[in-house]
């Protein structure tokens, strides 16, 4: 897949998990790139304070969107990112909405069907 396609595709994974601005930005970024980026590669590109995009890049992992590996660095410990295969994402989007749908269901069984009616009224 080309990075046209690809971008494209991570802007649709962005819009349909509803993600920050920001971290939408660092999913098109690094959906743009050939290679894993580094944290000060990504603040550039996306013009974004480094605290902002540390805390998108803290997010996008925990919603498991992003590969981290370490890359050596003498002075401290160093970060490359980079987004997870597609198969990887479309599980990540088809358990958000799987999430989504049960609490939806949830939400209709407590709904009793006298108070139903007299919303609709």
């Amino acid at each position: 897949m080309g990075p046209w396609p690809l971008r494209k595709f991570a802007r649709s994974l962005a819009e349909a998990l509803r993600l920050p601005r920001t971290s939408a930005r660092i999913v098109d970024v690094l959906a743009a790139s050939s290679r894993r980026l580094s944290v000060k590669e990504i603040v550039r590109r996306v013009r974004m304070s480094e605290r902002s995009v540390r805390g998108n890049l803290a997010l996008l992992l925990r919603r498991g969107l992003l590969e981290r590996r370490e890359v050596s660095s003498s002075r401290r410990r160093e970060y490359a990112y980079g987004l997870r295969p597609r198969e990887d994402l479309l599980r990540q989007v088809r358990s958000h909405f799987a999430r989504n749908l049960r609490a939806l269901r949830g939400a209709a069984r407590r709904v009793s069907p006298r108070s139903a009616a007299s919303e609709r009224s």
